[in-house]
């Protein structure tokens, strides 16, 4: 049934095609003319497709559009010859149920339509990373551009650039990639991620760094519980304390049955409560931190750091933590409308609890909490998610690499890509109101097999899952009147930057990687049983020795490196 949907929508776009692009040209800014990016949500009107064909350039007069081409910043075309040149790509397949790259998507056919390069794709929804490397490793049927594993980390740059697989894309971006270029003059933190340790750039990262200045990730909290007992929103550690208190023991939500009430759950695993460490005196809720004299810091072997173990250990035995260790019976105890606070999850994330918990409570109502302060004068502030995700690169196989840089730059840096990205295709997914603001099309809005917006648009291939670049402002515009933009809003510009991810030298990435995966397995687990009392708390020292010798200072050593040469490419 999805598959039938998905090719519906691809004849919708081909129709719209063959009407709006008879005339066989597009419309556009002039090449060239760099649009400047908001600092903040954007109020302004956007180009009308009237307005765009007002500046439409003669050497777009070859794209067979289906709406608007917007500013293509220096960048041409097509690319080549419709047709005359093929690339393969292989990585991840979309995160849509039912749809697939491999079969094509409303958004694939009309970049191509737009560049004039055909891409075969070669991606995987299971077992992505095994089949990556075991054909990166065969050095055999290498695509042409490639999604790099392991991808829970950025050594596979330094592995496959180190044994050929990866060519270096200085040169490449310099003479070819006008939009990328731009993309590193306006997000130095970008190219310090992309740039290897021998000053070469192989691979391009996946850039979070616009939309999470845009969306916090921390804890929400039932505002109804609040209301039903006359509470305030907590602030501090010991607000947040007297809170779990009270919905355990108060009846929260109301159905007569004190003591059924989760007050506090975890997601992903009962570690991750350490998002409360700003209520015990840090700064802001990253492990790894630097301090006002530039040195690096892993909060988890700090001293400071037992003081919340000891308040979460305290709350887990008053029955305040949810004992659903990793998170398996969020999802139904949310459903039966009895966890009062979530840590942690993206603000996106509210509304869909929501909807969960609206099954068993239609008054339900989610809402991002404060940052937990140690006291009511503190200044601490929420960490911004990772600014990258995912290495992308161009293999030595490809003989076309011009033409590949080309279609990198259009994709994942050029206004024009990144409308097709973030709104999908004008006229099937959006249009422009009296007022020249994007709407959504029902397609979107009102999609019975895709209920959630982000998945009706990745169902025509937009906010897809390679060479990712997720734009704030379209985020913003899917949760446009909702709680979730408000609390968008309200974080805006009132987040830290985190740690920075640098790629490391081969040294460092043996390093991290034959101390790393144990070592923070370790860390995980000893968080764990700390809290539910399965290791005393006297244990801490102890703790922290193993550490050291499992090599968490070898660890802090590669990152201070790390981070010195990413102060020298940022230039702080």
């Amino acid at each position: 049934m999805q598959k039938k949907i998905v090719a519906g929508l691809l004849s919708v776009m081909m129709l719209a095609t063959t009407l709006t692009g008879c005339s066989g040209s597009g419309e556009s800014s002039q090449p060239g003319e760099e649009t400047e990016q908001p600092e903040e949500v954007s109020t302004e009107e956007t180009e009308t497709p009237e307005q765009a064909d007002q500046t439409a350039p003669e050497d777009a007069s070859s794209i067979d559009a289906t709406g608007t081409v917007y500013d293509l910043g220096g960048l041409t075309l097509p690319i080549c010859d419709p047709g005359s040149v093929n690339l393969t790509y292989m990585g991840n397949d979309t995160w849509c149920a039912g749809v697939s790259y491999n079969d094509g998507t409303a958004v694939q056919q009309e970049i191509e339509k737009r560049t004039g390069v055909h891409i075969e794709w070669d991606t995987y929804s299971s077992d992505v990373e095994t089949v990556l490397q075991t054909r990166l490793a065969s050095m055999e049927g290498l695509p042409d551009m490639v999604e790099l594993p392991p991808f829970d980390s950025n050594v596979g740059v330094d592995t496959y650039s180190s044994n050929g697989v990866l060519v270096p894309l200085n040169d490449l971006i310099d003479q070819y990639a006008p939009n990328i270029q731009k993309l590193f003059e306006k997000y130095p933190a970008l190219k310090a991620m992309c740039t290897s340790s021998d000053g070469n750039i192989y691979a391009l990262a996946g850039w979070w760094g616009d939309i999470n200045d845009y969306v916090p990730d921390y804890l929400y909290i039932r505002q109804d519980w609040l209301d039903n007992l006359g509470l305030e929103m907590p602030k501090t550690v010991d607000e947040l304390y007297d809170v779990l208190v009270a919905f355990k023991e108060q009846d929260a939500n109301g159905n007569g049955d004190p003591g059924d009430e989760i007050p506090l759950a975890t997601k992903n695993g009962i570690w991750q409560l350490y998002y409360l460490m700003t209520g015990f005196g840090y700064d802001t809720n990253s492990l790894w931190y630097v301090d006002e004299n530039s040195e690096v810091h892993y909060a988890a072997v700090e001293e400071q750091y037992k003081e919340m173990l000891t308040f979460l250990n305290k709350c887990y035995a008053e029955g305040l933590i949810s004992d659903d260790l990793d998170g398996t019976m969020l999802t139904q105890n949310i459903t039966e409308d009895k966890v009062g606070i979530v840590c942690h999850d993206p603000a996106d994330n509210m509304a869909s609890s929501d909807d969960l918990a609206m099954t068993g409570n239609p008054n339900c109502d989610y809402e991002f909490m404060p940052v937990i302060q140690s006291d009511e004068n503190g200044t601490a502030q929420m960490t911004k998610r990772s600014l990258t995700w995912h290495y992308y690169g161009i293999t030595s196989a490809c003989e076309n690499p011009e033409v590949a840089i080309q279609w990198i730059d259009y994709v994942y840096a050029s206004e024009d890509g990144g409308m097709l990205y973030n709104y999908g295709i004008e006229g099937l997914t959006y249009k422009y109101d009296d007022n020249g603001e994007i709407q959504f099309t029902d397609l979107v809005t009102n999609n019975e097999t895709y209920t959630s917006a982000f998945s009706a648009l990745r169902s025509v291939g937009a906010w897809p899952t390679y060479f990712i670049n997720d734009s704030g402002e379209a985020f913003m515009k899917i949760f446009e009147g909702t709680k979730v933009e408000t609390a968008c809003k309200a974080a805006y510009n009132n987040m830290r930057d985190p740690f920075p991810e640098m790629l490391g030298t081969a040294e460092e990435s043996e390093i991290y990687t034959s101390i790393w995966p144990d070592l923070s397995t370790y860390l995980n687990e000893m968080f764990t049983a700390f809290v539910i009392g399965t290791e005393p708390l006297d244990n801490f020292d102890k703790y922290v020795e193993t550490a050291n010798s499992m090599g968490m200072q070898d660890v802090i050593e590669v990152k201070k490196a790390q981070y010195a040469r990413y102060q020298e490419i940022v230039g702080k």
